[in-house]
């Protein structure tokens, strides 16, 4: 079966996560596409292949001896902004660089995103503008299973061990909450989980969420000079206390943020929820310093609210351990020249990656690119080209 075809099976299938949710995965449907490439993978021939009680899917592939064992891994879910799943995605043969109507309210075009430039030439997967095409990252785990179904098919062609693993809930954090180091078995690893296919990540935000809430007073309006405390509009005020130049839509490359995920709240309770975001740690802890710092300068202006800010370290940037130990990335450097005769591009990730995690579990674990563009809404678009450009440095890594 063609990449993208596996693709396009794949999508079809709703595999949602949910961010507050605290069952294992966090939406049981997710389910459904484990045991579908569970499927897959023992109709191959790998009877190994298992999938665990938390929704992971561990498969071997036995190669030469010689040779350190090589993962894969790639993360079932889908993000949380569109849901996907139940739609069939419009090709694009040889993409001429025109706008594309995705359905009669939207359209996907280069002048909104530019990130099309790269596709002339290639084919696509574009969405019905309704739909997330879920290439975020099933792009992945299609690349990875046609390249398992390749050394299935073609025995004759030597390799190193291939461990494969592909995960849930990464889209809220939680892909390598029950990972196994031990039960992947592989010497260095790769999540198939970026953009573009000549690029590779070793390097990204260390990532915090914080928790603020705020208990107001209430009483009726009629009798509240001296005694309300909106708790909503004291909200409000913590917002706007910090700095309007750190959110996501005025940053980029290393520069960190705070970005509000969420908001709610009355007169008596209030809630704000951020992830805070930068690729310097110090920094990082000087942007939670400064929703301490708003904490008691509020508290000083409504002395009987009662304002209480919690944070939490999510993940650290994994550049701080390739600094140290790079062979994981000069392996798939190699693999790129070797492949393709090209150099790929390393590119800081401004977001998060399981990887980070898995590096400091002690797997190193770099991410690489599988063709997916603007993931995580209506106009996300997939390179079929260029997930099979991965699938050749890929299938260069393992059998060099």
């Amino acid at each position: 079966m063609k990449i993208e075809d596996k693709f396009i099976r794949y999508i079809k299938i709703d595999t949602q996560s949910a961010e507050d949710e605290s069952s294992t995965p966090s939406t049981k449907k997710q389910f459904d596409l484990a045991r579908l490439l569970l499927e897959e993978l023992h109709a191959m021939g790998i009877t190994n292949a298992y999938l665990t009680d938390e929704c992971l899917v561990y498969a071997h592939i036995d190669g030469e001896s010689n040779k350190d064992p090589i993962g894969l891994i790639a993360h079932m879910d889908t993000a949380l902004e569109i849901i996907g799943g139940n739609f069939e995605p419009k090709r694009i043969n040889n993409y001429d660089g025109s706008d594309i109507v995705l359905s009669p309210k939207y359209t996907l075009s280069p002048k909104q995103f530019p990130s099309l430039n790269y596709n002339l030439g290639h084919d696509l997967l574009v969405t019905d503008g309704e739909h997330l095409l879920g290439g975020d990252d099933k792009a992945g785990v299609a690349i990875i299973m046609a390249l398992a179904e390749f050394y299935m098919t073609h025995k004759e062609v030597k390799h190193a061990p291939l461990r494969i693993c592909f995960t849930p809930d990464e889209e809220v954090g939680r892909g390598p909450e029950n990972f196994s180091v031990e039960k992947m078995g592989a010497k260095i690893a790769y999540t198939v989980d970026g953009g573009k296919w000549d690029v590779i990540s070793y390097e990204n935000f260390n990532a915090y969420s914080v928790h603020v809430n705020i208990k107001g007073v209430s009483i009726h309006p009629g009798s509240a000079y001296g005694i309300m405390v909106n708790a909503a509009q004291v909200a409000s005020e913590f917002a706007n206390m910090l700095p309007k130049d750190k959110i996501p839509a005025k940053t980029k490359g290393r520069e960190g943020f705070n970005h509000l995920v969420g908001i709610s709240g009355e007169v008596d309770n209030a809630d704000l929820d951020y992830i805070v975001r930068n690729h310097d740690d110090n920094l990082a802890k000087e942007q939670i310093k400064s929703f301490y710092s708003i904490k008691e300068e509020l508290e000083k202006i409504y002395p009987t609210a009662q304002i209480t800010v919690e944070a939490k370290e999510s993940y650290k940037n994994m550049r701080n351990y390739f600094d140290k130990d790079d062979y994981a990335v000069r392996r798939i450097v190699e693999a790129f020249q070797k492949s393709k005769g090209i150099t790929p591009e390393a590119e800081p990730i401004r977001g998060g990656t399981d990887g980070a995690t898995i590096t400091y579990m002690g797997l190193p674990c770099p991410n690489i690119g599988n063709g997916d563009y603007n993931c995580h809404g209506r106009y996300e678009y997939v390179d079929i080209n260029e997930m099979y450009m991965m699938f050749d440095v890929l299938r260069t890594l393992l059998e060099d």
